[in-house]
C-alpha cells in the first residue's frame, strides 16, 4: 500500500486511540502480583502471555485463569489481582490532543484490547468519558491486531478504512490497520523524538 496516497490526518473523520500506554497509564500489574504473591517472575509472566488474548477477546474468564494459577503455582488467589493492582492513570498530553480533535469536528472513539473487569474499572473511574464512543476487544469478541478488530469497529461507525486513522503504542497493531487502508500511527518514542512530539506532529494538536 502507498501511505503517502493516503490522507492526512486532520482530513479524516474518525479516529481510533487505542487505551493503554496511550491514553492512559501506570497499566502493568504482573510484577505487582508476583511481589504480592511470592511468584516466579518469569514463569508467571509467560504463562499470563499464554492466557491473556483469551482474556481479551473473551472466551476465558478472570477466575477460571486465576484457578489455573492456583492450580500450577500452588498458591491461594484472592478475587481477580489483575484488577487488584490496576490503577491507570491519565495521559495528559494525549488527553489534550483528543480533546483537540473533538473540538475540531472529529469523532475520536478508543479501540482498546482488554478485558471485562479492566473496563469496568476503566468505565467506573471516567477514563472512558473523553470518547465519542468506547469498543472492547472483550466484547467484540476479537483482539488486535486481527483485522476483524478494526473491521468490526469501522461497521459499527459506518466508515471505510480510508476515512480513519489509529493511534497505537504497538507497533504489529499498526502495521495490522495500516495493511487494511487505515491511516495509523506508531505511538512511541523513535529516532530521539518522544511520542508525545511525534504525535503533536502527526495531527497538528
Amino acid at each position: 500500500m502507498d501511505l503517502n496516497s493516503l490522507k492526512k490526518p486532520l482530513e479524516l473523520p474518525l479516529v481510533m486511540f487505542d487505551m493503554g500506554n496511550v491514553v492512559v497509564r501506570n497499566i502493568s500489574t504482573i510484577e505487582k502480583i508476583v511481589k504480592h504473591y511470592r511468584l516466579p517472575t518469569e514463569e508467571l509472566s509467560e504463562d499470563f502471555e499464554k492466557y491473556q488474548f483469551p482474556l481479551m477477546d473473551g472466551v476465558l474468564s478472570a477466575s477460571n485463569y486465576w484457578k489455573h494459577v492456583e492450580h500450577r503455582f500452588s498458591v491461594k488467589i484472592e478475587g481477580d489481582p489483575l484488577a487488584m493492582f490496576f490503577n491507570p492513570e491519565w495521559n495528559p498530553f494525549v488527553v489534550d490532543c483528543i480533546g483537540k480533535l473533538k473540538a475540531k469536528g472529529k469523532r475520536v472513539v478508543c479501540a482498546s484490547n482488554t478485558y471485562s473487569h479492566h473496563w469496568e474499572i476503566l468505565h467506573r473511574n471516567g477514563f472512558l468519558s473523553i470518547f465519542d464512543a468506547t469498543y472492547a476487544s472483550h466484547e467484540l469478541g476479537v483482539t488486535k491486531p486481527s483485522r476483524q478488530f478494526f473491521e468490526r469497529i469501522l461497521e459499527r461507525e459506518h466508515r471505510k478504512p480510508s476515512e480513519a486513522c489509529f493511534v497505537d503504542d504497538y507497533l504489529e497493531n499498526v502495521q495490522a490497520a495500516e495493511q487494511l487502508g487505515i491511516r495509523a500511527f506508531h505511538y512511541a518514542d523513535k529516532d530521539g523524538v518522544a511520542a508525545d512530539e511525534r504525535l503533536s506532529a502527526f495531527f497538528g494538536c
